[in-house]
């Protein structure tokens, strides 16, 4: 597969799992909770890596029971994919969780800790 056709499905598939996600899935806290950060195609197009977000302001959300959450709804993103996109094989999911949001607001306030040391 060209790059340019592996960019465009990506950016294909990411549409659908982002509508999938708002408007198809039961789920509050993962329709509340998660966004889609990134979609990677294998060259081959047998594999598909769905990076998720999940925003946790508040620090109480099980992270654990979301990712096994989205494991679950591996076959019904895989499925829909398949319905909309006409592709040879529809590529089998692998779910990944980016924490760098998180990481972010763990630096940002460590940042204003020492910055209120040093006005002190």
């Amino acid at each position: 597969m060209n790059d340019r056709r592996k960019k465009g499905l990506e950016k294909e598939i990411s549409r659908i799992v982002g509508i999938t996600l708002l408007t198809e899935i039961k789920n509050e806290k993962i329709k509340n909770l998660v966004s889609i950060h990134k979609v990677e195609l294998t060259k081959d197009g047998r594999y598909l890596d769905l990076t998720f977000s999940i925003l946790d302001l508040k620090n109480n959300v099980n992270k654990e029971k979301i990712v096994e959450d989205l494991e679950k709804l591996k076959g019904f993103f895989r499925k829909t994919i398949g319905s909309q996109l006409s592709v040879r094989f529809v590529p089998e999911i692998r779910i990944h969780i980016d924490d760098s949001v998180e990481y972010g607001v763990k630096i940002s306030s460590i940042l204003n800790e020492i910055k209120q040391k040093d006005s002190e």
